[in-house]
């Protein structure tokens, strides 16, 4: 399975992973969807989201929720299914963006 697909599952099934989607929860997937490929493409999206975010010493799971519900978000701010689906759907979107930004690298080279 490659992140595009991954990501599908989590943006749109992750209830049938884990129960309630719930931003946390999509969030450990994603971490251990990672730690499962060996790669490290977390740790580059974390110096990506930094980059976005200059200054922030938060980690990309915050700065996702700051992206998404503003910059004083932390995880208290989410109360409703909605929010939490916002938050899934943002990571999700992020994700891509920064994979799709990697994959154009290599192919420059």
């Amino acid at each position: 399975m490659d992140w595009e697909e991954f990501l599908g599952h989590v943006e749109h099934r992750l209830g049938m992973y884990v129960g309630r989607p719930r931003y946390d929860r999509a969030f450990s997937a994603v971490t251990g969807f990672d730690l499962a490929r060996g790669r490290g493409e977390l740790a580059a999206f974390q110096v990506w989201m930094s980059e976005r975010h200059p200054g922030s010493s938060l980690a990309f799971w915050s700065l996702v929720l700051a992206e998404t519900l503003g910059d004083d978000a932390t995880e208290a701010r989410l109360v409703s299914d909605d929010d939490h689906k916002r938050a899934i759907s943002n990571l999700c979107r992020l994700l891509r963006e920064f994979l799709g930004q990697q994959a154009s690298l290599v192919d420059q080279h």
